[in-house]
């Protein structure tokens, strides 16, 4: 199916979007770079930000208010986000909308879940927990009282690892900020 997409995609462009392609590969290259950690080979994310591009170049409005590059940038995030969604969910359960019918918004939560993943894998497991449970990113939010019951601590014992874990977080989260995430939108 994506291979239709790809010829359908290719086949529309006139040689004046082709133009505008080519001359704006760096940026469908730079973004697939920022996500290369994802779990998805980068020369994959390089022709997902390439068919971002050519979706951008058969939609984009030259009397709009707005630079193609910015325009592009969308686009090109969008086709990024949806091949990390559809590589995440082939071995879950099939869900009822598919990544196509997915709009920005349930796209930017994937992209966010994905960096709080990432800066997670900083912690210890047990700090991982309690970061997890005292903010509900698993499921249910708990109290530190019953996490550190839950874990066999002291309440004072879970509250030096959640601030030591915050901490962590912190300076991982500063490595890369959200607004590398939200870039593209705010254009």
């Amino acid at each position: 199916m994506r291979q239709d997409i790809k010829k359908t995609t290719l086949a529309a462009l006139t040689d004046d979007c082709r133009l505008l392609v080519i001359s704006h590969l760096p940026l469908a290259y730079a973004m697939a770079w920022r996500m290369k950690d994802c779990g998805i080979s980068l020369e994959d994310l390089r022709q997902e930000g390439c068919l971002g591009l050519c979706e951008a170049a058969l939609r984009y409005d030259e009397t709009a208010d707005c630079s193609f590059a910015a325009y592009a940038s969308h686009w090109c995030r969008k086709m990024i986000l949806m091949a990390i969604h559809r590589h995440r969910t082939t071995d879950r359960e099939p869900e009822s909308l598919h990544p196509e019918e997915k709009d920005d918004e349930d796209l930017l939560r994937i992209g966010q879940q994905h960096r709080i993943d990432d800066a997670l894998r900083c912690l210890t497991p047990k700090e991982q927990q309690i970061v997890r449970q005292f903010y509900g990113l698993d499921a249910k939010r708990f109290s530190l009282t019953e996490i550190a019951a839950s874990l066999g601590i002291s309440k004072a014992r879970a509250s030096n690892l959640h601030t030591r874990a915050l901490k962590k977080l912190e300076t991982a989260l500063m490595e890369r900020p959200l607004v590398d995430y939200l870039t593209p939108w705010l254009e």
